[in-house]
């Protein structure tokens, strides 16, 4: 029989690695959101990004853990990693866990935990804190709070998945990039290195991540093509954006074949 108290139901709930992975979210959710308060606060406090990095780890380790299982020391194995996207996430959720704070950083990971962590509360914790009396779930006609409610978060999820996904796609590419070309000057070259290796991957894995390329391209074109801009910076421009593209194409040269 299915567990009959509220105390039962929960208990079975928390002792699933689902939930864990929820948790990770909601940490994340909550060290976001107060370290980005504390920015706009001129104070930006790095526990709390700490926190939220935590949590980043957390979900991800464990959608990798139940998507390939225990690590295998085997090629086949190390394939399937490279080519998953939660294991690039992961690995950059740890170098940044590691880094000194770059507050930007933390939005797309923000992003997702939220729609993650709607999407648990709909299919999860409402059925199991709050359930449907028996006598109600018999009739047809009765519309619970419980329904509507899980109608209004998959209607909002739905509705603004690919606006959120468009806006991350935007702050990895021109937000999270921007902000670390500026420590180009304090010799940050190592973070710029890692961050292209990752933009790499996701502009193969992500058509979000292709259209933000693509609009910052078509931006840059306009903005080189003006009579105002020395012909020099054109050049310079050009040359750039042919590295850039050769670059990218590279990942698919080595990918890994299956």
């Amino acid at each position: 029989m299915p567990p009959s108290t509220l105390q039962e139901r929960i208990l079975n709930l928390v002792q699933t690695l689902q939930f864990a992975w929820f948790s990770g979210h909601v940490l994340t959710l909550i060290g976001s959101a107060i370290h980005l308060l504390s920015v706009l606060m001129f104070r930006s406090a790095t526990k709390p990004y700490t926190i939220a990095y935590v949590g980043a780890l957390i979900s991800y380790g464990v959608v990798i853990y139940k998507s390939h299982g225990i690590p295998q020391l085997n090629t086949r194995y190390a394939q399937r990693l490279v080519m998953d996207e939660n294991v690039q996430y992961l690995l950059l959720a740890l170098y940044w866990f590691f880094s000194k704070p770059i507050s930007v950083t933390l939005v797309p990971y923000a992003t997702f935990s939220t729609f993650h962590a709607l999407g648990y509360i709909r299919s999860n914790i409402i059925p199991t804190v709050f359930p449907v009396p028996s006598s109600t779930a018999s009739s047809s006609r009765a519309v619970t709070w419980q329904a509507k409610t899980q109608q209004r978060i998959k209607s909002w999820t739905d509705k603004n998945y690919d606006t959120a996904m468009r806006f991350v796609a935007q702050i990895e590419v021109i937000g999270i990039m921007g902000r670390l070309l500026l420590g180009i000057f304090r010799l940050q070259i190592m973070a710029i290195f890692l961050y292209a290796q990752f933009l790499r991957f996701r502009y193969h894995l992500s058509s979000y991540t292709r259209q933000a390329f693509t609009k910052l391209r078509l931006a840059m074109d306009n903005v080189s093509q003006d009579p105002r801009v020395p012909p020099v910076v054109g050049k310079a421009y050009l040359t750039v954006k042919d590295m850039i593209t050769r670059y990218g194409q590279a990942v698919v040269q080595q990918q890994p074949r299956q």
